[in-house]
């Protein structure tokens, strides 16, 4: 059976305010385990909802929201808005997905529901493209959150090469070659344990970064994480 009117509302917000990852870099990441941390929260919340039988229909990089009460306990810095007031840095965020508005719940029995074509922000989904049969909408959840990743990590920024086969896997044209959500997490983690503690800290690199620039960042960027690795904190961040 079809249910929608729980799923309805407006975006969360945490003591007056809330964050949009806007092409998912407000604020940057600043290593490899953020962004790890990032990819895993979301994955693990769109099966939390898969698991429950909700299908989000539009979960792109605009309908991922940060709680970012946790970036800073104590006020930010006048002159550094990503700082606390005594430099000592942030603290992990939690994301979450909003804007239910076309998201849909089904009954314990519908393990293949079907719908008909309804566009989200992502105007990409192969299967949409030349048909308006009805389809599996949980698929196509995969493929945004897949083509998410794509165009945030694996186009904008370099490094992200380690993640590109399991992306190539969700954005596949055939719905049904995709993984589902247990697959891609299962497959995740994987490549997690490969990655080095080296990696995990290094700095994210985005595409447009010159070498002057770059290599200014690269250098404050280690000396802040000496002092994390010193005081033994995860390379992979967790709230």
């Amino acid at each position: 059976m079809l249910q929608t009117g729980p799923l309805h509302g407006k975006p969360p917000m945490y003591h007056g305010w809330s964050v949009k990852i806007d092409k998912v870099h407000s604020p940057p990441f600043d290593t490899f385990g953020e962004v790890i941390d990032f990819l895993r929260q979301i994955s693990v919340g769109l099966r939390f909802m898969h698991k429950h039988h909700v299908a989000h229909r539009d979960c792109l990089n605009l309908n991922i929201m940060m709680d970012a009460t946790p970036l800073f306990v104590d006020p930010y810095h006048p002159q550094d808005l990503e700082m606390k007031r005594d430099y000592t840095g942030r603290r992990p965020p939690k994301y979450l997905f909003v804007d239910f508005g076309i998201s849909r719940r089904y009954g314990p029995n519908d393990i293949a529901p079907l719908e008909d074509p309804i566009w989200g922000g992502d105007k990409t989904v192969p299967e949409f493209q030349q048909s308006n049969e009805p389809r599996n909408p949980f698929p196509t959840d995969v493929y945004y959150l897949g083509n998410m990743i794509r165009n945030s990590f694996l186009v904008a920024r370099t490094g992200f090469e380690f993640v590109e086969p399991l992306v190539k896997d969700m954005v596949q044209d055939d719905p049904e070659k995709r993984p589902n959500m247990d697959e891609v997490i299962l497959r995740f983690e994987g490549i997690i344990k490969q990655l080095s503690s080296w990696k995990l800290r290094s700095r994210v690199i985005n595409e447009h970064d010159d070498n002057i620039l770059g290599f200014y960042r690269c250098v404050t960027h280690w000396a802040r994480r000496f002092s994390l690795v010193i005081r033994r904190v995860s390379a992979i961040p967790t709230p």
